[in-house]
């Protein structure tokens, strides 16, 4: 679910007036990083790679895949709420609990049918999703689904 916020965060950012760099639309960040390339975000360099970002998510993961395999593959999962990590105390209650579980199964998939949606407009229209969204709200009639697919939002105005 953080995954979408990262789409959206960075390129508001720029929108507002604070510098991310040109990189900052998600999938010119993971061109660069294919390329080589480091990231510059406000104006700083930040020194990461493609082999860099590889070697800290097999780390990372593979951290916490071994500390569930090492604390037993049963069906209960033990991460989730009232788990060994709940520090705020919201599965206290066994119904609350149920209904936390089903929630963040039903915004989990939500989030990958905006993952989707990004995807597919990241491909139709080589912009990011707010960019997509401000061209949209200026000339909602003129630039929508219908007239991008009819090749009809060049006469959109550009921001």
């Amino acid at each position: 679910m953080l995954g979408a916020a990262g789409f959206i965060i960075p390129e508001t950012f720029n929108k507002f007036g604070a510098n991310c760099g040109p990189e900052a639309v998600w999938f010119k960040t993971g061109a660069l990083l294919l390329d080589g390339n480091t990231l510059n975000y406000f104006g700083k360099n930040i020194p990461i790679n493609f082999i860099l970002a590889v070697a800290a998510e097999i780390v990372l993961l593979g951290g916490a895949e071994y500390y569930r395999i090492t604390n037993g593959l049963n069906l209960e999962d033990k991460l989730h709420p009232g788990g060994s990590f709940d520090p705020l105390g919201l599965a206290n209650d066994p119904d609350r609990a149920a209904l936390l579980k089903v929630k963040e199964i039903k915004n989990g998939r939500l989030t990958m049918f905006a993952m989707l949606g990004f995807f597919i407009q990241a491909y139709v229209t080589g912009e990011g999703p707010v960019e997509n969204l401000a061209k949209h709200l200026i000339d909602p009639f003129g630039n929508n689904l219908l007239t991008v697919i009819s090749g009809d939002a060049e006469r959109a105005p550009t921001l």
